[in-house]
């Protein structure tokens, strides 16, 4: 369900905020959207190169705990790394440029699956340009990273679906990135949490460079009733010495 290569090879989920498609889950089941295949596909070669997870996320395997978080890791510091190529081209201002990036995600537990129901709470930005780095980083939360439960959905004709949730922005005082998975109860969320806190603890990261050590310094795991936050959180001072620092 979480297939991170199918995502780099073909873009099924493109523009947040296109709905394309219906796609009917067993007999009168309610309907479900799909992302739009037909807009446009966004070039990212020259911001940073994107690397294939093939041996990280097989199709028909949900990842352990230590495989989503490398992935978090990466996907943050690869986001940083966009804004610092937008900053040097004179097409992001760290100093004044805003952001702010909501959407829930429901996905059927279907291996590799990437179409469901999205639903935009927020896509705001200051900087056009960056429009497209923001759109790019909002494809690698949809699937919460594998970590939520797949839970009985009455929507979808009470088949299973994945849970999730995801919060981005950059305000006048910091940069904060949120993601929210469901599991079965609150004491499988309490789990998970401890989990997530012990694995990444123990990730290797002593070679990291500047920016992967202040993601890894500033992210936490909580519980809450039925639901596991992800957070990273800088202070914005921090991120705008990141993006004037080299990879």
């Amino acid at each position: 369900m979480s297939n991170r290569t199918t995502q780099n090879s073909i873009l099924f989920i493109t523009t947040l905020g296109v709905y394309l498609g219906l796609l009917v889950v067993g007999g009168a089941a309610p309907q479900v959207f799909a992302h739009s295949a037909t807009t446009r596909n966004f070039e990212l070669v020259d911001e940073f190169e994107i690397k294939d997870d093939l041996e990280k996320k097989p199709d028909d395997e949900r990842s352990p705990v230590n495989v989503s978080l490398e992935n978090y890791l990466e996907d943050v510091e690869l986001f940083i790394s966009s804004l610092r190529g937008l900053q040097k081209r004179g097409l992001f201002d760290p100093s004044k440029d805003t952001f702010s990036v909501g959407q829930s995600t429901q996905l059927p537990c279907i291996p590799a699956n990437k179409i469901g129901s999205y639903t935009v709470a927020e896509f705001a930005t200051d900087s056009e340009s960056a429009r497209h780095t923001l759109e790019w980083f909002s494809k690698r939360l949809t699937d919460g990273y594998s970590l939520g439960d797949c839970l009985p959905n009455d929507r979808y004709g009470s088949k299973e679906t994945h849970d999730s949730k995801f919060n981005f922005k950059l305000d006048k005082n910091q940069f904060t990135i949120e993601v929210v998975v469901k599991k079965a109860s609150a004491k499988d969320a309490g789990h998970l949490a401890t989990d997530l806190a012990n694995t990444f603890r123990k990730l290797k990261i002593a070679s990291a460079n500047a920016a992967r050590m202040r993601i890894y310094e500033t992210t936490t795991f909580r519980a809450e009733n039925d639901q596991v936050f992800v957070i990273t959180r800088l202070p914005r001072a921090d991120l705008e010495s990141l993006l004037v620092k080299d990879a």
